[in-house]
Order: structure tokens, then C-alpha cells, then sequence
């Protein structure tokens, strides 16, 4: 795994730790009627829920520029080739080319003419 992914892997792990221990923390505190600390635990909740959907968010970000940086060129690879060149799975290539169009940052294909007219 490239050192960018394991620190990128490693940092959402964190985060989803913290809000998994918030969670426990404010849910026993709430059954023992510690509601200070069950609002620390909810503050503790939110922020690594909020920290950990920035960085799988900052990550689709840099892959969605990675690719349109590379269907600039006039002969703009297919999804497999943009993958491996990328070194992420062809799954989060389609998806990335899905979230663009959706954006209207990417145009959408070109339909076919429809055959009953």
C-alpha cells in the first residue's frame, strides 16, 4: 500500500475511533445520569464522525481532480487505464466520473437518438 494511503487509512481509523469512543462514553454516561459527561461524549461523537466524512471527502476531492486533469489531454484514457495509472480500483474511477457528471463539472455522454422517431 503507498505511504499516502496507509496515513490517509490510518488517519480515518483514528477519527472512527474517537466517535466510536464518544458514543460508549456518552451512552454509559447517559444511563448513569452523568450528563455533563454524556455531552462530552456527544461533542466527542460528532467530531470524529464530522473529521472522519472530511477526509474520505478530501479524498474524493483529490481524486476527482486527478481525473479531470487527466481527460484534458484529447486522447483521455478509459476507466481502467485511468485506474492504473492512478493506482486506485476502477470502481472509484466510475464513481468519481459519476460524481463529476452529477456536478456538471464532467458533461454527460452523449445519448443515443431515440430510435422511434
Amino acid at each position: 500500500m503507498p505511504d499516502h494511503l496507509a496515513r490517509r487509512l490510518g488517519t480515518l481509523v483514528a477519527w472512527c475511533s474517537t466517535a466510536a469512543i464518544g458514543a460508549a462514553t456518552a451512552t454509559g454516561a447517559a444511563v448513569a445520569s452523568s450528563y455533563a459527561l454524556c455531552a462530552a461524549g456527544l461533542f466527542a461523537l460528532g467530531g470524529g464522525a464530522l473529521a472522519a466524512y472530511r477526509t474520505v471527502q478530501t479524498a474524493e476531492e483529490r481524486t476527482d481532480r486527478a481525473i479531470l486533469e487527466r481527460l484534458q489531454h484529447p486522447a483521455a484514457p478509459e476507466p481502467a487505464a485511468l485506474a492504473a495509472d492512478l493506482g486506485i480500483r476502477p470502481a472509484a474511477v466510475k464513481l468519481s466520473l459519476h460524481r463529476l457528471t452529477a456536478s456538471g463539472r464532467l458533461p454527460s455522454p452523449a445519448t443515443p437518438s431515440d430510435p422511434a422517431r
